[in-house]
């Protein structure tokens, strides 16, 4: 197209200026003529003034048919004389035309005008005869411009077959030069759209018949894209990685702007705060926070541009502890954001509390075995020469309290080494029946004391892999348990059951029950129900806390279901032999 509009306006400027030219031309030859005849006309027709205007309309119209001009003879007062195709009588005076002013001012003149009764263009020559002052006659011949115009239509159509061929030329060319430039580069910017869109597998096609410029452009660009993918390949990969570490590590992090609004938070940090993480972007660290020192510490970062960390308790649904660094991101082209790192201090905090919570209660249930010996050696020191009979009776309960002393002692041992990994499960295959019925035979004298029924339901064929011992241990604190809390003529059932590749245990008792408020705390360490009746029976408080290690230790884990007066259902899990 643009060779085809090139063509076009070099031929129609050619033809312009071509006739324009031509038409200046044949005027030029033709004002040059009629001045010459005209001045030899008018010096012949100033000798036949004196005869009378009839001798001078004579040798016009005489004149006119030898030279084929329009011959009209004209006074200086516009008159006309003589005129070689209109009778002279019926004439107006002529002074008045443009080429007969200017003929009687300058001595000739010429002028081309439309003549209406010839419907032509008419180029009028006039010359005047005789000085400024005192002119004799002006002589005007006319002619015709058709044959100019003819010559100019007979160029124009010679100029429109031109234009014609290099129309056809000219696309012949332009279709070559697009085939062989124009194409390629279209390809080529088809293909940088389709990478821009990010399709960056697209490849330009490189000509291997031939090389030259359009070549290397697509060579190039298939070098580009190639970089361009490798880069976001590896932007993608380093993307993935920071995602990854991001969504998986146990520290909150947050990027907010300078105006303290969360711009990109991390599922940590959405989980500590309690809150949607699709809902937490754009909002403010206040409302995101409902704290008002995690707040001002944002902006007093904001306002040193250095950074700063604080340790804050968040009031969610469960006491949330932090330790809170806020560091500036500097930007060069906008204001700061800022990077906040929340490491969840919870964990540490309840660990202290229970190590505490520890100490205090293994302190309470030493003090009163211990309390209960010393006054009772006491009182036989100072009483047992006067009453015999009673060193005795302090004596067994000095050995009860020692006795009590001594299974608390071997009660923590178990649970430090079970904590600590210390003691090892040895899974082995045997029956169940087998450990229900050797814990059972330990235990039924101790609920035939208490006139309570001890009843096994557990199928012979049922296998468990499990530490032979660690199963006895968890069925003997859960028994003893339920032996002290069950009422005389109360009942306790073992049963068992096959649940796919897990065996489910039941100890089920119809004794006092258990509150829901307890129900979350019993497997804790030293949590009695019943304080007084726990101590008087005995109990160290942490054989559930053992039960509930050694259950997990084999990956399975223990549940209680009671209520008061109802009795419990403690149910656990143990792999299933095979």
């Amino acid at each position: 197209m643009a060779f085809i509009l090139v063509a076009l306006a070099a031929t129609g400027l050619l033809g312009l200026c071509l006739s324009r030219w031509i038409d200046r031309y044949y005027v030029s030859v033709l004002i040059s003529d009629l001045q010459a005849d005209s001045r030899l006309v008018g010096s012949l027709s100033s000798d036949l003034i004196p005869a009378g205007s009839r001798s001078v309309d004579t040798f016009a119209k005489k004149v006119s048919r030898n030279l084929g001009y329009r011959i009209t003879i004209i006074r200086p007062d516009g008159v006309v004389l003589g005129d070689s195709h209109h009778d002279i009588t019926r004439m107006d005076r002529h002074n008045t035309r443009p080429e007969v002013r200017r003929a009687l001012a300058s001595g000739t003149a010429w002028k081309i005008r439309y003549s209406k009764t010839l419907r032509a263009r008419m180029l009028y020559v006039t010359t005047r005869i005789g000085d400024n002052d005192n002119p004799i006659v002006l002589a005007r011949l006319s002619t015709s411009l058709a044959e100019v115009d003819r010559a100019r239509g007979r160029i124009h159509r010679v100029l429109f077959i031109a234009a014609l061929a290099a129309f056809v030329l000219a696309g012949m060319v332009g279709a070559r030069v697009a085939e062989r430039i124009a194409n390629p580069i279209q390809k080529m910017t088809a293909v940088a759209r389709l990478l821009a869109r990010g399709d960056l597998g697209q490849r330009a096609e490189v000509r291997t018949d031939r090389s030259d410029e359009i070549d290397e452009l697509a060579a190039t660009l298939n070098v580009m894209a190639s970089e361009l993918q490798q880069m976001m390949d590896e932007l993608a990969t380093e993307k993935t990685k920071l995602q990854t570490i991001l969504d998986k590590t146990d520290d909150g992090l947050i990027v907010v702007d300078h105006e303290a609004r969360v711009q990109m938070v991390n599922p940590a940090a959405a989980r500590l705060l309690d809150a949607d993480l699709a809902s937490v972007g754009g909002r403010t660290v206040l409302e995101c926070t409902l704290n008002r020192d995690f707040s001002e510490l944002v902006d007093r970062v904001f306002r040193t541009m250095a950074p700063a960390s604080l340790e804050i308790q968040l009031a969610t649904h469960e006491q949330t502890y932090l330790n809170v660094y806020v560091t500036p991101l500097e930007r060069p082209d906008g204001p700061a954001d800022a990077v906040i790192v929340m490491h969840d201090l919870t964990p540490m905090k309840r660990i202290d509390s229970m190590r505490r919570a520890f100490v205090a209660n293994v302190s309470h249930e030493l003090r009163t075995p211990l309390a209960s010996i010393k006054a009772m050696a006491e009182t036989i020191v100072l009483r047992g020469r006067k009453n015999p009979e009673s060193v005795k009776e302090f004596a067994e309960k000095i050995t009860a309290e020692a006795d009590r002393l001594t299974a608390l002692s071997d009660d923590l041992l178990d649970l430090a080494k079970i904590e600590a990994g210390r003691r090892p499960i040895r899974a082995e295959d045997f029956a169940l029946s087998e450990a229900t019925a050797r814990m059972a035979s330990d235990l039924r004298p101790k609920a035939e004391e208490k006139a309570v029924e001890l009843l096994v339901e557990v199928l012979e064929d049922l296998r468990v892999s499990a530490d032979r011992e660690a199963v006895h241990q968890i069925l003997a604190n859960l028994v003893d348990n339920a032996v002290k809390y069950t009422s005389p003529s109360g009942r306790i059932c073992i049963s068992a059951s096959n649940e796919g590749e897990w065996v489910s245990i039941k100890v089920s008792d119809t004794g006092i029950g258990i509150p829901a408020s307890d129900l979350p705390r019993i497997f804790e360490r030293f949590y009695r129900v019943d304080k007084a009746r726990s101590r008087s029976g005995g109990g160290t408080g942490l054989g559930l806390s053992i039960v509930k290690h050694l259950v997990e230790a084999h990956g399975g884990k223990v549940t209680v279901e009671s209520s008061p007066g109802a009795g419990s259902v403690f149910t656990f899990t143990l792999p299933g032999a095979g």
